[in-house]
């Protein structure tokens, strides 16, 4: 452990503190939004930190050049990264799978790196980000679905809908098999209907449980009361109307079929009639695809999906505290892209990312969200073009356990609420905080931790069986040396590039003269003494 990680760690209690003091330190600011191209690389790189996996020299050009608008043009046209179908395999891991046959099938590894090498590297930069948004808010978690072959049908629907609209989402994540190991529709029947899908599609992906205004605010009713927005009543009804479904025919003996869409069987379905949301009753008799279209149709024109929704976006990309106008303007985007389509992912996305509110001066707000541990590894790895450890090539993407040890396991949420508490606050204030819900004395020292292994060090080559990174990772700075005889101009650089030129005065002063105390004979330490101390703190972690 270096000199600098050691004294962080005697500090770590006072970084939650700072982190959390963060958001409390700036005014409100002013309504102005984006222009058509960016003032400068700083509003280009904030742009970015909200539609990428992070921000790096090429695509701050890149948005300088072409503009916001026609950056997201370009996005939205972009080929999907995604994830290959994996082999399906048998439930009972075979005698004669070894180590590497297990990792590879059963465990969550081939889709952990395949991710990380999509972040890093892919085209599809704000696909990603909006698909991994979907996932905590419509959880499917690997700590019950452990097969990789298993997980990757789900989170192709993610990719594949990101850009779609909300309604076949919501119908294609209804019947994918994971989804119904995960919530217990798979199986569900009418002798003894479960309710696990019909409460989790209401109360997370959907509508929430309280009657919302237009701005995401709870409805209050006559007698001063927060409305219910349903009632167990209304549960059990959905329960029954997500009976009958169960796996579609297996590919072969022995193995379960994860990768086609659940099918029906009729004799098995609830056929009685039932009332839905805002009274609405589905006739007797009716077909379980029927009743299960129907059900969802009830349940996506239910006026709390605009406002809930977009509010869950609006917190996963840019902020986690968005103002109720930010979220009625979001929310009449969501229930009319302007050509009466309902539920257009593209046009939310559009309204959420040029929204005045994500344009606000980030100096001046109190606005922001704690970066959590997989946003940190890929904001700084992407920074400073990642390759292999030992150069010339890419990073093999294994790095779930830098993210791990850190509280994030990617793809294994705890529970249905995801990674982190969506009730989770800012300590010390009134501010909605769900990524502290990870930060603790011991967390906050192993960020330090893992910044000090990428910026001194690297991951390197495994040396033990199986090899889990062939390749490794290192980070490059090349181009930051290149600045180290003139430590205000790095500072400033790097200001741009890692922090969207919000970072303090006294913060800027205080690297500056760190710099300058590391001989200018080491060019390769004067870089990486500026990146750790930026990276470190609380300013980079906390992003506006």
């Amino acid at each position: 452990m270096s000199h600098e990680s050691r004294r962080f760690g005697r500090m770590g209690l006072s970084l939650i503190c700072v982190l959390s003091l963060a958001w409390t330190v700036f005014a409100e600011s002013s309504d102005q939004g984006w222009g058509t191209f960016p003032q400068n690389a700083a509003e280009a790189a904030r742009f970015l930190e909200y539609s990428t996996w992070g921000p790096s020299a090429s695509y701050i050009n890149s948005v300088q050049e072409v503009g916001f608008l026609r950056y997201l043009e370009d996005e939205f046209s972009a080929t999907p990264s995604s994830y290959p179908t994996l082999p399906l395999v048998p439930a009972t891991i075979p005698t004669d799978c070894d180590a590497t046959c297990r990792r590879d099938n059963y465990s969550l590894y081939p889709i952990q790196i395949r991710f990380y090498t999509n972040a890093l590297y892919g085209p599809d930069q704000l696909r990603q980000r909006v698909a991994f948004a979907l996932h905590q808010i419509i959880v499917v978690s690997g700590v019950d679905i452990t097969h990789p072959s298993r997980m990757t049908p789900y989170l192709q629907i993610l990719d594949r809908n990101a850009f779609g609209n909300y309604r076949q989402l919501l119908q294609e994540i209804t019947l994918n098999p994971a989804m119904g190991n995960y919530l217990d529709m798979a199986g569900n029947n009418a002798t003894n209907p479960n309710e696990n899908y019909a409460r989790e599609i209401l109360q997370l992906f959907t509508i929430g449980l309280n009657k919302l205004n237009e701005d995401g605010t709870n409805a209050i009713g006559d007698d001063g009361k927060i409305v219910p927005a349903y009632d167990q009543n209304v549960v059990n009804a959905f329960a029954r109307v997500f009976t009958g479904w169960n796996f579609a025919a297996a590919p072969s003996q022995g193995i379960v079929n994860y990768i086609d869409p659940m099918v029906a069987t009729q004799n098995r379905h609830d056929t009685q009639p039932k009332t839905l949301l805002d009274g609405v009753t589905l006739r007797a008799n009716q077909t379980a695809a029927k009743d299960l279209s129907d059900a969802l149709d009830n349940i996506f024109n239910h006026p709390n999906v605009g406002p809930f929704v977009s509010k869950q976006l609006i917190q996963h990309l840019v902020t986690s505290n968005p103002s109720p106008d930010y979220v009625r303007r979001v929310a009449r985007v969501f229930a009319d892209n302007g050509l009466g389509v309902r539920g257009d992912m593209k046009s939310i996305i559009r309204a959420i990312l040029l929204d005045p509110e994500a344009a606000e001066n980030p100096t001046l707000t109190v606005r922001g969200r704690l970066k959590h541990p997989v946003l940190l590894v890929t904001n700084l790895l992407r920074a400073f073009n990642a390759g292999s450890a030992a150069g010339g090539g890419y990073s093999d993407g294994y790095l779930n356990p830098q993210n791990q040890n850190m509280g994030m396991d990617l793809f294994a949420p705890s529970s249905v609420f995801s990674y982190f508490s969506p009730f989770t606050g800012v300590p010390g204030s009134n501010m909605r905080g769900p990524e502290f819900g990870g930060l603790n004395t011991s967390t906050a020292i192993r960020r330090a931790n893992f910044v000090n292994t990428m910026v001194f060090s690297r991951i390197n080559v495994s040396t033990t069986t199986p090899v889990n990174a062939p390749y490794g990772t290192a980070l490059n700075f090349s181009a930051i040396q290149n600045l180290s005889n003139d430590p205000e101009q790095m500072v400033l650089t790097l200001n741009t590039l890692m922090m969207s030129g919000r970072m303090s005065g006294p913060m800027a002063d205080a690297i500056v003269a760190a710099v300058k105390a590391v001989p200018t004979t080491d060019p390769l330490k004067r870089a990486r003494t500026a990146v750790y101390l930026i990276a470190t703190s609380a300013q980079y972690q906390v992003s506006r």
